[in-house]
């Protein structure tokens, strides 16, 4: 207990003569202004030490700082444009107290490369501060370090070009309806950027989502630039005229009609259509719900004229379906095209003969008389199924001349027929002679004034048998005398 008390009153006395020696001090420097600013200086370099212990400074390491770049029009005016080939991003080494290095990312720094500032080897100098927009001080942090100083530029020449707008469908409808139309506006786009890149674009697309669509609908979609392999083209390196496409979408009902296809004109002479086959034999279209009511089928022509074989050939759908109902309906199937063949075939023949008797004479003027100079029977070839041909006759061919237009002399003229029977017949010429009736009483007339000879026809009255040959045996009438 000694002990402890004599410790404690050790300690009072202590603490008494510091209190006394602080009082000196304290008093001293209140009647010194020099101790006063040592007292200061000794007060801050203290401090700092004792900071320096508790949160010293390090360096650390930024990545990823993206450089911005100023006054780019600055090559435009000069009608070319940068590639930026390195620096668009960059690394800095930074000393700062610990609690702050720890705490920074790239958002606390600002870099950025002035275009006008362009060296002759296309080099611009980047610049890199802390951002504004930074929380820490800046007299904290002192920059010591940069990955890179210049962003290095490949010049090229500017160009722009428009480009046609093409819609591209992700999906498909909902069953029963499809998409007929899809239209943009606008259609025509103009793409600004490094000559290298424009000659890159082959196509400029808007992607719109058709996925169970019923019903007509407008959108508008961001235009993307393709390479001519199907690749994106970065469009940071492009200027767009428009960023916005509006896309007006058609969707209609659906409709699944027949596909008929016929023949038309003749195939060559002596041969027939057997047969036609094609596909597909349906086909599905779009359209408002009132037109679709209004349609069950779709004929197309197959034109076989002059053919001799078979033939085939492809013949578009959407051709024919516009033609016939104009733009009232849509093609639905991918398969534009229908396939015909149609077989054709030599009809059989057969050889008739017949004789001057077996054909008539028509439209020969009254007076003249007519007689065949071919005396031997003709050759008729028919051409036919065998049906047909088994059962014609001399007479069921029904052969005939027409003379309306032959003057008197010796012609040869053409056999027709007017057959009923389903065949094809192939005839030729025949000779013939017209002359004119003489009336034997004005000749006797005639005679009475010295000429007493009676003058005969100048020809043989046996021939004058209505067109039949003079092997016949049909006796000739005599001639109608006029009465005096």
């Amino acid at each position: 207990m000694k002990e402890l008390d004599h410790m404690q009153e050790n300690e009072k006395e202590n603490t008494g003569k510091l209190t006394v020696y602080l009082k000196r001090l304290q008093k001293s420097l209140a009647h010194n202004l020099g101790w006063k600013i040592l007292s200061l200086i000794l007060a801050l370099v203290l401090w700092m030490a004792i900071m320096d212990i508790d949160d010293p400074y390090i360096t650390t390491t930024i990545e990823n700082i993206p450089v911005q770049v100023l006054n780019e029009n600055a090559l435009e005016e000069q009608g070319k444009i940068s590639d930026i080939e390195s620096g668009k991003q960059i690394t800095i080494k930074v000393r700062a107290p610990k609690s702050v290095a720890d705490s920074l990312t790239a958002t606390d720094f600002t870099a950025v490369a002035d275009y006008r500032q362009m060296s002759l080897v296309y080099a611009v100098p980047i610049q890199v501060s802390v951002s504004e927009n930074s929380s820490y001080a800046r007299e904290d942090i002192t920059i010591e370090e940069k990955s890179t100083e210049v962003m290095q530029l490949t010049l090229e020449d500017y160009a722009s070009e428009t480009f046609r707008v093409d819609i591209a469908a992700i999906g498909t409808a909902k069953d029963g309806y499809y998409v007929t139309e899809m239209s943009a506006k606008p259609n025509l786009i103009q793409i600004s950027g490094s000559k290298k890149q424009i000659d890159r674009i082959a196509k400029v697309v808007v992607e719109i989502n058709i996925s169970n669509v019923w019903k007509s609908f407008q959108t508008v979609a961001m235009p993307k630039a393709y390479d001519i392999n199907g690749y994106l083209i970065d469009e940071k390196t492009l200027e767009f005229e428009t960023t916005t496409i509006e896309v007006d979408v058609t969707v209609l009902p659906v409709k699944t009609i027949l596909l008929l296809v016929t023949t038309e004109g003749e195939p060559s002479y002596g041969y027939e259509c057997t047969g036609t086959q094609y596909v597909p034999n349906e086909i599905t279209v779009a359209g408002s719900l009132e037109d679709l009511q209004s349609i069950y089928s779709l004929t197309i022509p197959f034109d076989i004229s002059m053919q001799s074989g078979e033939v085939e050939a492809k013949l578009n759908i959407e051709n024919y379906l516009a033609e016939a109902y104009g733009d009232k309906y849509v093609l639905v199937d991918e398969e534009k095209y229908v396939t015909v063949k149609a077989t054709i075939e030599k009809l059989p023949t057969v050889d008739i003969k017949v004789g001057s008797d077996d054909i008539e004479v028509r439209n020969l003027d009254e007076g003249y008389h007519l007689i065949f100079t071919t005396k031997s029977d003709i050759n008729i070839k028919v051409l036919g199924h065998e049906t047909e041909l088994s059962a014609l006759t001399p007479e069921s061919l029904r052969l005939y001349i027409d003379v309306a237009d032959y003057e008197p002399g010796s012609h040869y003229v053409s056999v027709y027929s007017d057959t009923e029977a389903d065949v094809m017949v192939r005839t030729g010429t025949i000779g013939i002679e017209i002359t004119e009736v003489v009336d034997t009483m004005e000749v006797i007339q005639g005679g009475g004034q010295g000429n007493t000879e009676t003058q005969e026809p100048d020809a043989d009255p046996d021939d004058f048998d209505g067109g039949a040959s003079e092997e016949s045996g049909v006796e000739e009438p005599e001639a109608e005398v006029p009465q005096m």
